[in-house]
């Protein structure tokens, strides 16, 4: 776990390589499996990503104020308080739906589409995280704790892999279900993979956040804004789902006859 080799630091080649890969294999996804166009695609995974940063550099800067408990003010504050995942997701949803809205297209074929390269680009970011030694963990004595280099002697937590396996585990578990989707003729048109995404990953991040250092959001609750997020996000999917289930169960009930 070392920032740099070379003058290379793995955190941003390997979070750089996760978010291309995930907007190469979100527009192949789109347009070959979910008949997309190669322009409207790009155009929602453009606005995707602004609102990506956004979220993800305002993430950053609660967590910050939240620890320091200092409220810092101006541009350079925002942009160098880090970034936060959680939020990230929510704002660049809003902008992607947004923009699938402006051009008439379907929200939850596009969502579908991007699911799986979101689970397998958080698999392959939070590597990055790991050997920057970023994101850690608390100090633990179970064997599973990793020593990093600016806390020689305290083995910690190594949260980052957690996520990482999570990443894996959810993006192989929603492949497995549009495949099995796919032989039963069940893709209607209605989101279900990106609503399970939300589900999962979010109740991962409300649970085991807290083998993570906690700053809180501004002392209420004691929780992190990756927490609030998650719960955000949990909720979201599932009210997401209940949706897709109640407008399009009357399609399923057709073809199944």
């Amino acid at each position: 776990m070392y920032p740099s080799v070379w003058g290379i630091e793995f955190y941003y080649v390997f979070w750089g390589a996760a978010i291309c890969g995930m907007i190469w294999w979100t527009e192949r996804r789109a347009v070959l499996k979910y008949g997309f166009m190669y322009d409207d695609a790009r155009s929602v995974l453009a606005w995707t990503m602004c609102g990506v940063f956004i979220g993800a550099s305002a993430g950053g800067y609660i967590d910050k104020t939240a620890a320091s408990r200092e409220l810092a003010c101006g541009f350079s504050a925002l942009f160098n308080a880090g970034l936060s995942s959680g939020p990230a997701f929510i704002t660049g949803g809003l902008f992607g739906l947004y923009k699938l809205r402006r051009r008439g297209l379907s929200a939850g074929r596009f969502a579908d589409a991007g699911a799986i390269p979101t689970a397998f680009m958080i698999f392959v970011g939070r590597w990055g995280c790991f050997l920057q030694g970023c994101c850690v963990g608390l100090p633990t004595n179970s064997r599973f704790g990793v020593r990093f280099p600016f806390s020689p002697g305290v083995p910690r937590w190594p949260s980052q892999i957690l996520e990482s396996a999570a990443g894996l585990a959810i993006g192989l578990l929603l492949a497995a279900i549009e495949r099995y989707r796919a032989v039963r003729g069940r893709d209607t048109g209605g989101a279900v993979l990106l609503p399970l995404f939300l589900v999962l990953y979010g109740l991962y991040r409300v649970f085991f956040d807290f083998l993570r250092p906690g700053n809180g959001f501004l002392g209420f609750f004691a929780l992190s804004t990756a927490q609030y997020s998650g719960i955000i996000a949990a909720v979201t999917g599932i009210c997401w789902l209940i949706r897709t289930h109640r407008t399009y169960s009357p399609a399923l009930k057709h073809t199944d006859a």
